[in-house]
């Protein structure tokens, strides 16, 4: 009588399984940089939002930046926290997340821009310096926080200068 047997071998077993790893480690791989595409078009989307508010607020109330927003430099109250906070952390950053918040409701208010809570992939405020006054001629900024939060002018990473509003400029 022949005996037959059905089924796989280790070897044939072992294959299978260390093709399945190496396709496994390729897609995580890929999924990884699809994240960082993704996080990198919403920065560059909300920061072009937010500097086509600032530019419509200025040219609809007649007014620089500063004057709509009462600010010089909103970005002052989370420049002031300690290293390595969390500035997602609403309750540990509050006088940081209030300045923000209030910032972006005058300029939803003045230019007609929904731009109210508005954060980064991490859940963070943006960076916004408000540079331009009636005696200065420097461009107001736009940014990201370095990640981890560093204080000083190292704190932001990717500004990007907003056209200025004085034609004298």
């Amino acid at each position: 009588m022949k005996k037959t047997t059905s089924g796989f071998t280790i070897v044939e077993l072992l294959i299978v399984i260390v093709i399945i790893g190496i396709l496994a480690a390729i897609t995580v791989v890929a999924f990884n940089g699809v994240q960082d595409r993704a996080r990198t078009a919403k920065i560059n989307s909300d920061l072009a939002t937010l500097s086509k508010a600032i530019q419509s607020a200025r040219v609809l109330e007649g007014r620089l930046m500063t004057d709509i927003t009462g600010s010089i430099w909103t970005s002052g109250s989370c420049e002031a926290l300690p290293n390595g906070t969390d500035l997602a952390n609403k309750t540990v950053a509050s006088d940081c997340w209030a300045d923000y918040t209030q910032t972006l409701n005058l300029l939803a208010t003045a230019s007609g821009v929904n731009v109210n809570n508005l954060v980064d992939p991490w859940g963070r405020p943006y960076f916004i310096d408000e540079n331009e006054t009636n005696t200065v001629c420097v461009k107001d900024d736009l940014g990201i926080y370095s990640r981890p939060f560093i204080t000083g002018w190292s704190a932001q990473q990717k500004l990007v200068p907003v056209p200025n509003y004085r034609a004298d400029c």
